[in-house]
């Protein structure tokens, strides 16, 4: 059986567009939750899929977490003062 590869060689622009495309399920998954709880407050039917929807939206934070903690960010290498922003 073959093993997974876990190595990826991935460019700014691939990890830019993972990072959006997420964060636009992150939005939708999002706008869904607010839609169900708005109907859930006249009639509290489909409580099992919110909770679905509110785990996936956390599993998916938590992924752009660890991709955003895997980042190596610029730090000037010189001695002198380093403002970011």
């Amino acid at each position: 059986m073959s093993k997974p590869n876990t190595e990826f060689t991935l460019g700014l622009r691939d990890i830019d567009l993972i990072e959006e495309a997420i964060n636009c399920v992150i939005a939708r998954r999002s706008s869904e939750l607010a839609q169900l709880a708005a109907a859930s407050s006249k009639e509290p039917t489909d409580m099992a899929g919110y909770r679905e929807t509110r785990k996936e939206v956390d599993e998916l934070r938590d992924l752009l977490g660890r991709l955003h903690n895997q980042k190596n960010w610029y730090r000037p290498k010189s001695e002198a003062v380093y403002v970011s922003g």
